[in-house]
């Protein structure tokens, strides 16, 4: 086949992909266990904390997340952490 896939087209992974990957898995596992305080409606929870992991497994694997999508994964990571941060 032609390759124009972007699943084709993987590139290295640097320590930036793997950090942010990492702590998307990790909040995606705290919206799991502790969706309750933030989001009410574990099916709900459990679908943001999908789609945190859909990211971070696209990033470790060298595959591109369109720029709009990791804006809004990235935003949507951050507000729940601050949520989260007991502090």
């Amino acid at each position: 086949m032609g390759g124009s896939s972007r699943y084709d087209r993987q590139r290295p992974v640097g320590p930036e992909e793997l950090a942010e990957a990492e702590a998307y898995r990790t909040i995606a596992a705290l919206l799991r266990e502790q969706h309750a305080a933030l989001i009410p409606d574990q099916r709900l929870a459990w679908q943001v904390a999908g789609v945190l992991s859909a990211a971070a497994g696209e990033l470790a694997n060298g595959r591109p997340v369109p720029l709009e999508l990791r804006r809004s994964v990235r935003g949507m990571a951050n507000t729940l952490c601050e949520s989260m941060d007991p502090r």
